[in-house]
């Protein structure tokens, strides 16, 4: 009759561990892109640096990034700058219509550039893995984040309670002749 509260105990234990993991996988962060965005080079999200919102956007390697289109005309989503040789050669979203999305996963930790072809004035950055405290850069230059949206990561210490919690409810199960012996 002990190994009951164990169960329960076990069990609890595999459900904490799998809510750490899981946010550490499949996470998609959001930028809109701002409502006449579109309309000149003076437009007032270009004073404010934020024809891209939020910006910069800070997230962990293997973030999605999905950018919405909330402006009435079309926009692109390009990797690099404006005078870049390779602007694009990372990500390039075409034609980004009003109401529809371009989403992108960020593999690697770096400092990520981007802006509109259609509007070079509309710039933006993805740090990934907050390179921008190691000066490590790709695509753009370095700036120091300001108002980000910072997306947690849990690292290997959830990894590890959930391989305890499932190997200890496998002993427990077998223990208790739950599930047959092999």
């Amino acid at each position: 009759m002990k190994s009951k509260p164990f169960g329960v105990l076990f069990g609890l234990l595999a459900l904490v561990a799998i809510l750490g993991v899981a946010p550490a996988f499949g996470e998609t962060a959001e930028v809109d892109i701002a409502a006449g965005a579109g309309s000149s080079a003076s437009a007032a999200c270009v004073t404010t640096n934020n024809c891209f919102a939020p910006n910069p956007l800070t997230v962990a390697p293997g973030t999605e990034v999905e950018w919405k289109n909330t402006d009435t005309v079309s926009h692109t989503v390009t990797s690099g700058k404006v005078t870049d040789d390779n602007a694009g050669s990372m990500f390039d979203s075409g034609l980004v219509k009003k109401g529809q999305d371009f989403k992108f996963t960020f593999p690697t930790a770096g400092t990520y550039g981007y802006f509109c072809t259609v509007h070079p004035w509309m710039v933006g950055q993805v740090i990934v893995g907050g390179a921008a405290a190691s000066g490590t850069t790709t695509g753009s230059t370095t700036t120091a984040p300001t108002g980000d949206a910072t997306v947690p990561e849990f690292g290997p210490v959830a990894s590890i309670v959930l391989a305890i919690a499932v190997l200890s409810m496998v002993v427990f199960a077998a223990k208790t002749r739950v599930i047959p012996r092999l």
